[in-house]
């Protein structure tokens, strides 16, 4: 249903492998989810036991090997397929918000990242113009991995923003997200929306 309301969305999720009482059947299931539903990232874990826990107490605990096997084989097919996915976008053109600490920004490459509307983190060449996190640019996606995409081309379009001006400087986000509510020891009244500034 997502894809026919926006056949390019980016679907991303989490998977745990081997709960207790998992299945090689169960197992098999998860693997056609992925293979149907195309993730173009899922966050993946090996289940472990956590003492204390409801779960730490059920039958079926299934051995490390098991579990660990069964998560190669799922990385690898969502790698697979996230590569794939990642490929059908080489041509494209991307918005990106600029990141800070996203990586791919090294000497050899002179690259920058950013993250497109879809979530999808991109490498990109900013070449002579002046890109600080917090900017957006535009530019065409020219090669795929299977967590990143690269733009290794020119930048089409730079919109300086705010956000980028406070990088500049110096300026870093508190850390603290207001949604309207009063803060822990903070009047009400003082209490200041999400986006409001001073």
């Amino acid at each position: 249903r997502v894809r026919a309301a926006m056949p390019h969305a980016a679907i991303t999720t989490d998977l745990i492998v081997g709960f207790p009482g998992e299945t090689e059947e169960d197992f098999a299931a998860t693997l056609d989810v992925v293979r149907q539903a195309r993730f173009s990232g899922a966050f993946t874990f090996q289940y472990s036991k956590r003492p204390g826990t409801p779960a730490a107490e059920l039958d079926g605990q299934l051995s490390k090997a098991v579990v660990q096997e069964r998560y190669l084989r799922l990385v690898a097919l969502q790698e697979q397929i996230a590569l794939e996915e990642n490929r059908n976008q080489i041509g494209r053109t991307v918005e990106l918000l600029v990141a800070t600490g996203e990586g791919r920004k090294d000497s050899r490459t002179a690259r920058m990242s950013g993250r497109a509307r879809d979530g999808r983190l991109v490498h990109f060449v900013p070449g002579e113009q002046q890109v600080r996190p917090g900017d957006v640019v535009t530019t065409v996606v020219t090669d795929a991995a299977p967590h990143h995409l690269i733009a290794d081309g020119t930048v089409i379009t730079h919109r300086r923003t705010r956000a980028g001006d406070a990088y500049a400087a110096g300026q870093r986000p508190s850390g603290q997200l207001n949604l309207g509510m009063p803060g822990i020891g903070q009047p009400a009244a003082t209490a200041e929306p999400l986006g409001c500034t001073r």
